[in-house]
């Protein structure tokens, strides 16, 4: 818990640097200012570092070096903004000496208890891990999907993971980041609602309530640097600081940095870029004012986000956005074959939907749907009952304001476009409950908050607020559930020796075989625990028979693996 805490310490400075520096530049390109809170200059800092170590590992390994720059950086931003930093220098030391200080000490203690120790998320153990392995002993190599298909899903979260890993330093390799993201939302979540009483618009209350759900419903996978964390929590932020600008009839241009932010949220997870669609109310105002020079950079900072994603989806699988089979663009021989492509598509596809079995993937959706719907748990359900509700509800919220001339804020309606559109990629590309959580959580609970907000009368109220109650006891179970969980994991892990250095990755039973001098390790299942791709031995593959139909293009393995 100890290191966990010291790592977090240093995330912060470093994030915090990193962000406010950005936003002076981004203040200066477009002669515009925003009003940032804490959290925004970390999250900042977060996309920056992202980019920047991704941008870093086509080049070169994402090591000491690589560190050593950004240190470098983000000590310069805080000289080049010292006079900021001393602006919030007071009201932290006000904060930390205080009542609500104290709990957030408590808070960050718990949160290091669940990110000292537990279960390494399944996925991180098949290929998180190792992907992470990748940034810090090359950065990237040619063919990677190849040993295994996994590896062409290309996260860039996890050259965030591997940048702040400080495995060039340390005797170990950290996986801190994801208890750091959930601590600063967590914090800036409680931070917002402590006022709640003071407010007569509740929308960005809301988006903060759903950062805590979210992070009850998964601390205790707050170990594992895996995908889906920080896609979610980025999503719930994006839809919380949307509502904020709401609230505060914020200018076009903060939106058109959340339509930004929200490519980013693609490059996390492929899933979550039908946010997106968000980009049509802050396009409207730039096209029709005719800001091009505008126009130009908020596409240009797309664009810098994007491109080291789609290059290194190229040079990991051959193809520009795996698994896709759309877009068929390039003939190297290092590329994944087609056929191998579409079975990985088609399995992730009837897994989320339950069927297990690729030659089930034609199946018209009212003959998948009950399957799926059976293999719900009775929270997951009661969950999905609660967004038809929240649509329904949402529905009547329009028609009545309508109806009795209330403003109608077209932000809420564009807002509710990208979450819907983001819940449709979910549930037809792979409906598996935590791909879709964010906006699962979020679309009947600003439901909700956009109820509470206006005044209400006779049978409009009756129905409205029965719905409201409906939807209360379908979310019920859900936080039923998982405090329960949260609370025996408590239970059964408090005696476990990781209060000063976390556990470490995952080791199981693994062989290897010689491949043009090189050796390549594989998992061996019968020699230990399930599919589990050791981050400790590297390069690794967690499925034989994928390295079995795979080679290396030469006897250096820099130059990559071929079919």
């Amino acid at each position: 818990m100890i290191i966990v805490i010291l790592s977090w310490i240093y995330y912060f400075f470093l994030c915090g640097f990193i962000g406010i520096g950005l936003k002076k530049i981004l203040t200066t390109v477009l002669k515009r200012d925003w009003e940032f809170q804490g959290i925004d200059y970390l999250i900042t800092g977060i996309v920056g570092i992202t980019v920047y170590a991704s941008f870093a590992s086509i080049i070169t390994k994402v090591g000491m070096l690589v560190h050593l720059v950004l240190l470098l950086v983000a000590a310069f931003s805080g000289l080049l903004c010292k006079r900021e930093i001393k602006e919030w220098l007071p009201k932290a030391k006000k904060l930390m000496f205080s009542w609500e200080g104290f709990f957030y000490l408590c808070f960050i203690l718990l949160i290091a208890f669940f990110t000292s120790r537990g279960k390494f998320h399944t996925d991180t153990n098949i290929y998180h891990a190792q992907n992470i392995r990748l940034y810090e002993e090359y950065g990237i190599i040619k063919g990677m999907a190849n040993l295994q298909l996994h590896y062409g899903y290309n996260s860039l979260y996890l050259a965030f993971a591997a940048i702040m890993s400080l495995s060039w330093l340390l005797p170990w390799s950290l996986h801190t980041t994801t208890g750091f993201i959930e601590v600063i939302l967590c914090i800036y979540a409680f931070h917002h609602l402590r006022t709640f009483k003071e407010r007569n618009c509740h929308l960005e209350d809301a988006g903060c309530v759903v950062i805590l759900f979210y992070a009850l419903v998964n601390v205790t996978g707050s170990i594992s640097p895996a995908t889906d964390y920080p896609t979610m929590f980025f999503s719930i932020y994006m839809i919380s600081v949307w509502m904020r600008a709401m609230e505060r009839k914020s200018h076009y241009s903060v939106y058109a940095l959340l339509a930004v932010f929200s490519v980013f949220l693609g490059v996390l997870k492929l899933s979550a870029i039908a946010m997106a669609a968000v980009v049509i109310y802050p396009a409207f105002f730039l096209v029709k004012e005719k800001k091009w020079r505008e126009i130009g950079v908020y596409l240009g900072l797309g664009i810098l986000i994007l491109t080291p994603y789609l290059i290194r989806n190229v040079i990991l699988s051959g193809w520009l956005i795996y698994p896709l089979e759309v877009i068929d663009l390039f003939q190297v021989d290092w590329k994944v074959p087609l056929e191998y492509l579409l079975v990985d598509s088609h399995q992730i596809k009837v897994w989320g939907r339950c069927l297990y079995d690729v030659n089930l993937i034609d199946l018209q959706v009212k003959e998948w749907l009950p399957i799926w719907w059976e293999g719900q748990e009775r929270y997951d359900q009661m969950l999905m009952g609660a967004n038809v509700l929240g649509l329904f509800l949402a529905f009547l919220n329009l028609i009545y304001k309508t109806a009795k001339k209330i403003e109608v804020r077209i932000e809420l309606i564009v807002l509710y476009i990208g979450m819907i559109a983001s819940a449709l990629v979910w549930f037809f590309m792979a409906p598996f409950i935590r791909y879709g959580l964010a906006f699962l959580l979020t679309l009947p609970l600003i439901s909700m908050a956009s109820w509470y907000d206006y005044k209400k009368k006779g049978l409009h109220s009756i129905i409205t607020g029965s719905v409201v109650v409906c939807m209360f006891f379908c979310f019920s179970p859900y936080v039923d559930n998982y405090v329960t969980d949260d609370g025996v994991f408590i239970k059964q892990n408090l005696f476990e020796p990781y209060y000063v250095i976390p556990k470490d990755y995952d080791v199981g039973g693994t062989e290897s075989m010689m491949i043009k001098g090189n050796v390549i390790y594989y998992n061996a299942p019968e020699h230990g625990e399930g599919e589990i791709n050791s981050y400790h031995y590297f390069p690794n593959t967690a499925y034989k028979f994928m390295l079995e139909r795979s080679t290396l293009v030469s006897e250096d393995i820099k130059d990559g693996f071929e079919p």
